[in-house]
C-alpha cells in the first residue's frame, strides 16, 4: 500500500508534459470565453468601391449624373447602398494613323459605390449575389434609374465597425 502511495506522488517527464499542456488549453479556452464579447457576425462592414464602365455614349453622362446618389438594386429589391458619386474620362480608340486618340461620342464612366452589409456576408464579398472582386469584368451596377453590365471592379475598402458603436451614433 505504501508503494502505491510513494508511485501515486511521483510525476515523470510525460506526466508533468501532460499538466502543462492541460493547462495551457484551459488558459486558452478561458482566454477566448472572457474576451470575445461579441460575435464578429454582428460587426456592420461599409464595402466602397469603384467601377468602371467603358466606351458610354457621351451623352448618358449627363443623365447619369442626375440620379445621383442613387440606391442599388438587385432582382428587383432595393439593396442597403448607393452609387455615391460619378465621374467621366476619355474613351480612347485606336486610329487608322495607328494612334490612340480619345472618342468624341464616348466616355469611361467610374462610379463610386458604397454597400452596407454583416461582416459574415463580406467575407464572401457579396453584394445581394454577385460576388465583388478587383478586376471582375461581368459585375452588373443596377438602380432603379441607372444599369451598366459587363463593368469593371477597379478597386475595394473594407470598413468594419460593431453594430452597437453605429446604433450609438448620433
Amino acid at each position: 500500500m505504501k508503494e502505491k502511495a510513494a508511485k501515486l506522488g511521483k510525476f515523470n517527464v510525460v506526466d508533468i508534459a501532460a499538466v502543462i499542456l492541460i493547462a495551457a488549453v484551459a488558459v486558452f479556452v478561458v482566454w477566448k470565453v472572457a474576451f470575445s464579447d461579441r460575435d464578429p457576425q454582428d460587426r456592420d462592414v461599409i464595402m466602397t468601391y469603384r467601377v468602371l464602365t467603358e466606351g458610354v455614349a457621351s451623352d448618358i453622362y449627363e443623365s447619369v449624373q442626375r440620379h445621383i446618389p442613387s440606391q442599388l438594386m438587385a432582382s428587383g429589391n432595393i439593396l442597403d447602398g448607393e452609387i455615391l458619386s460619378v465621374e467621366q474620362g476619355p474613351y480612347y480608340v485606336l486610329g487608322s494613323d495607328g494612334e490612340w486618340s480619345p472618342d468624341p461620342q464616348h466616355v469611361n464612366l467610374y462610379f463610386t459605390v458604397r454597400h452596407h452589409s454583416k461582416a459574415g456576408d463580406v467575407l464572401l464579398s457579396k453584394v445581394d449575389e454577385q460576388e465583388i472582386r478587383i478586376g471582375r469584368k461581368d459585375y452588373t451596377l443596377k438602380t432603379e434609374y441607372i444599369e451598366f453590365h459587363n463593368a469593371i471592379i477597379l478597386d475595394i475598402d473594407w470598413n468594419f465597425s460593431d453594430a452597437s458603436d453605429e446604433a450609438e451614433a448620433p
